[in-house]
């Protein structure tokens, strides 16, 4: 039996495989991180990030796209009292897996396409650049964020432009009772290489 079983999902796997459309998309873009904790006199700024990576699209109408990225996240601690900020940079390697869906399509038969995405995504820090704070310091941050991303791109012939929103699931810091979570909007583009 449990070989019949693993025949017929070797079959459903290469039948899926055989029909199936792959690209390879290297991609560029900018981001803009928010930390949700509030201290009672201190807030989180965000600042200009960037990401590069690459993707797989996997699929026609329906498609599952994994990927890693190079992430750089800037935020600010702000000081509401006495105006002192503290900038901070956290790199990470983010590795998304997306479910999507072609509202166009390709057998629309037209260069252009539309599609909607949502999918997790695990985000491994690699380091810290940080300015000591009486509030926060690299040893507080957690070296594994989790998150949900929704999203929406365009394919124009080989280009493509992804937009999205990641909402954070897990806590940024490590510190007992802390809430602090990190929502990140991107953007970005790249190629599509189709085979």
């Amino acid at each position: 039996m449990k070989n019949i079983i693993l025949f017929a999902s070797l079959m459903l796997v290469a039948t899926f495989t055989a029909s199936a459309q792959f690209s390879l998309r290297p991609q560029i873009g900018y981001n803009s991180s928010t930390i949700t904790k509030r201290f009672q006199d201190q807030q989180f700024g965000s600042e200009a990030g960037f990401q590069f990576g690459v993707d797989m699209q996997i699929g026609k109408k329906f498609y599952v796209q994994p990927g890693i990225l190079w992430e750089s996240a800037n935020n600010e601690l702000r000081d509401m009292i006495n105006g002192n900020n503290t900038s901070f940079q956290v790199n990470r390697i983010r590795v998304p897996v997306m479910l999507g869906y072609k509202l166009i399509g390709p057998d629309a038969g037209g260069l252009i396409d539309a599609r909607i995405f949502t999918g997790p995504n695990a985000s491994f820090v690699i380091n810290k650049d940080l300015k000591q704070s009486a509030l926060i310091n690299k040893d507080d941050f957690h070296n594994a964020v989790y998150g949900w991303n929704i999203g929406a791109g365009f394919d124009i012939a080989i280009l493509f432009v992804d937009i999205g929103y990641s909402f954070g699931l897990s806590e940024v810091f490590d510190n007992a009772g802390s809430t602090a979570r990190n929502n990140l909007f991107y953007a970005n583009a790249g190629l599509r290489i189709g085979f």
